[in-house]
């Protein structure tokens, strides 16, 4: 039976608007990849791979190695609090019945980035390693854009897709192989009621562009340093500047 115009319509305008959203994850998603590898080569850290920050502060805990415990403990907070922000900003903008909401973290995130590429740029390596002002500031200051962007993506995709949490988006995957093959020998078996909605492909584009981000920024970083990073907050600035003024307009 065909739909009636007002059936189609409400349908028709919630695919168009999910449209942006799409687009803004898989960009989100090459932009985690690209800082990543970049502060990888900037400080010797990934600063989104919290499992393993996580695991590094269980182990140094149990050695009683307070210092290593301390700064995986900055790492995390620091990373929280980023996400904390972006939850604040958008319950925020949406009470204010503002327009743009995303467009204004990606704004914020452009600016945050701009400050990280300054640390990279004028704070000098020190003698303590790990513990050096430049890596503790690098470090933090990375893990809290990684929070940052990552909850805006939770939240457009109603904590359905995460950015840079590469190992769940890998396992959802395999997840939803493992159905379709199990339905393609078992027709009549019962699929489970997320079966048709599941987004598979959404998972592959964004682990692609994760891995596509991470190529870019090891080679943007290898051949311009601080200056790449510079010029992919440039990007998302005006990215997040024309949204704004398209929204407005």
């Amino acid at each position: 039976m065909p739909h009636s115009p007002a059936t189609a319509t409400p349908i028709k305008a919630r695919l168009i608007s999910e449209a942006p959203s799409r687009s803004l994850v898989v960009g989100l998603a090459g932009l985690a990849g690209i800082v990543n590898a970049a502060g990888f080569h900037a400080i010797g850290h990934f600063s989104s791979h919290l499992s393993g920050t996580v695991a590094v502060l269980s182990e140094e805990l149990a050695g009683a190695d307070w210092t290593l415990a301390l700064v995986a403990v900055w790492v995390i907070v620091c990373f929280i609090a980023g996400a904390a922000t972006t939850a604040i900003m958008m319950t925020s903008q949406r009470e204010r019945h503002l327009r743009g909401r995303y467009a204004r973290c990606l704004i914020v995130e452009a600016l945050l980035l701009v400050g990280i590429a300054a640390v990279d740029q004028f704070i000098a390596p020190g003698s303590h390693g790990i513990l050096s002002m430049r890596v503790l500031l690098l470090w933090g200051g990375l893990s809290f854009l990684m929070g940052f962007q990552n909850a805006i993506v939770t939240q457009i995709s109603h904590a359905r897709i995460r950015t840079t949490h590469v190992t769940g988006m890998i396992t959802d995957i395999g997840v939803a192989l493992g159905q379709r093959l199990a339905h393609w020998r078992h027709p009549d078996w019962h699929l489970p009621s997320g079966f048709a909605r599941s987004p598979v492909m959404m998972h592959v584009m964004t682990v692609s562009a994760f891995i596509g981000g991470g190529i870019a920024g090891v080679f943007g970083y290898r051949g311009l340093g601080p200056i790449f990073l510079l010029l992919v907050a440039a990007v998302l600035l005006a990215v997040g500047i024309y949204d704004l003024a398209r929204r407005r307009g």
